[in-house]
């Protein structure tokens, strides 16, 4: 049996009675995301894309290509 909490208890109780929890169990506290982390030797990398004609790529030569192709059948 489960109860409706009340109302003060702010949007997130009223939004877990609605069925879900406001976290998703895949979520992790970012204390124990930079733990495990650092524990696995994983190092965030900064990607640089590309973004022409609704497409978006991570060669920039493969981009230049898709614009000359675009342009020539303008």
């Amino acid at each position: 049996m489960t109860t409706t909490p009340p109302a003060s208890e702010g949007s997130a109780a009223r939004w877990e009675n609605e069925g879900g929890p406001a976290r998703s169990p895949e979520m992790q506290p970012r204390d124990e995301l930079e733990t495990q982390l650092n524990r696995y030797d994983i190092k965030p990398v900064q990607l640089t894309v590309f973004d022409w004609g609704g497409y978006r790529y991570t060669n920039s030569r493969d981009a230049i290509a898709a614009a000359k192709r675009g342009a020539t059948s303008a």
